[in-house]
């Protein structure tokens, strides 16, 4: 409240100016307690008001209104922020234990797999590298399908429907493999 009867009295410029020079220290400091970090915190008040400056009706005046949408928008650009940052690490740890675990051959090896599952693999060869890359997301490192959805840059809808036709394409292979030869999967070990 001081902010606003310094600038009114004072009849310095209104406007996004005014509004910027009152506040952005303020959000800084905000910003940089939730997010322990004063770079990060930088991003977020840049965000906030460039938010603000596209805002429509855009704010003139200093009023209590604009100061909570600023502050809210800056909490929740924070909030976006430790999000991505958390989704940005698991990822990160994802990919670092895949690539621990990976083989010649590309596939990450357990060394507790039964026939079932070896029969599966071995019918990956008929999806599409897509839905090969997302089945092998969800069964083998059970990520979610919003995290599929994010290393593949798909939407988690489009990965479901992925998954699905994928399923069914599996299931029809593993069906075929099964009926042609039944000790198939007996037959590659020896």
């Amino acid at each position: 409240m001081l902010c606003y009867s310094i600038v009114n009295e004072c009849g310095k410029e209104q406007g996004l100016t005014a509004i910027i020079a009152a506040f952005q220290s303020p959000l800084l400091r905000y910003a940089a307690r939730l997010l322990n970090n004063s770079t990060l915190a930088q991003d977020v008040v840049q965000n906030t008001l460039v938010k603000l400056a596209r805002r429509i009706p855009p704010a003139e005046t200093l009023t209590d209104e604009v100061r909570n949408w600023l502050f809210k928008v800056a909490h929740n650009e924070a909030v976006d922020l430790i999000r991505s940052e958390e989704r940005k690490k698991r990822l990160l740890e994802t990919y670092a234990q895949q690539q621990d675990c990976e083989t010649d051959g590309g596939l990450c090896c357990d060394t507790g797999t039964d026939e079932q599952e070896q029969t599966v693999l071995a019918c990956l060869t008929v999806l599409s590298p897509l839905q090969k890359q997302v089945v092998l997301l969800r069964l083998q490192q059970g990520l979610s399908y919003e995290q599929i959805g994010e290393v593949v840059g798909e939407k988690s809808g489009y990965v479901g429907n992925l998954l699905h036709h994928a399923v069914k394409a599996l299931a029809a292979e593993v069906k075929r493999r099964e009926g042609e030869t039944p000790s198939c999967a007996r037959m590659k070990k020896n």
